[in-house]
């Protein structure tokens, strides 16, 4: 079966609980190597899903339906 991909909501909130169990240093070895691949993983998505909405800002669509590049800048 296909898991959901999950967007950067849900995957910020999963690595926030994984960041909290890890420092919570209960878990066993073979749980805290488990869960520290699955939150390099995690960040892995974060970091494609935050790439993509940035090359999606730094366009700005005119009333022509033009596009020009997005100066943050304000110039």
């Amino acid at each position: 079966m296909a898991t959901k991909k999950k967007n950067f909501e849900e995957a910020i909130a999963e690595l926030e609980t994984i960041v909290e169990a890890l420092e919570n240093g209960s878990a066993s070895l073979e749980d805290s190597l488990d869960m520290y691949q699955k939150g390099i993983e995690l960040t892995k998505l974060c970091q494609d899903k935050l790439q993509t909405a940035e090359k999606r800002m730094a366009k700005v669509v005119t009333d022509a339906g033009e596009e020009i590049p997005f100066e943050a800048d304000g110039e």
